[in-house]
């Protein structure tokens, strides 16, 4: 829901994915934000960076979970 690609050209309908990283701390935060695969467009790459930001804090990892943070990967995929 945090995606915005209003500032990005309408003009591009499709662009390659972008692929940002990032972790989760035990307590929901994040860090270590890293764009892995750019589409080619800066504006449309900030944008899923900029997203990952927005969405921060997340949930709290599961009390379960062994680890002290989660290392996650997001695809981003514009399709107009």
């Amino acid at each position: 829901r945090r995606w915005r690609t209003s500032d990005v050209d309408p003009r591009l309908q499709t662009a390659p994915p972008v692929i940002v990283t990032f972790r989760i701390g035990r307590d929901g935060s994040s860090s270590d934000v890293r764009l892995e695969q750019s589409s080619g467009n800066k504006v449309l790459d900030y944008s899923a960076m900029r997203a990952i930001y927005e969405a921060s804090p997340f949930p709290p990892l599961p009390a379960a979970y062994e680890r002290s943070d989660a290392r996650i990967e997001f695809w981003f995929q514009l399709k107009r």
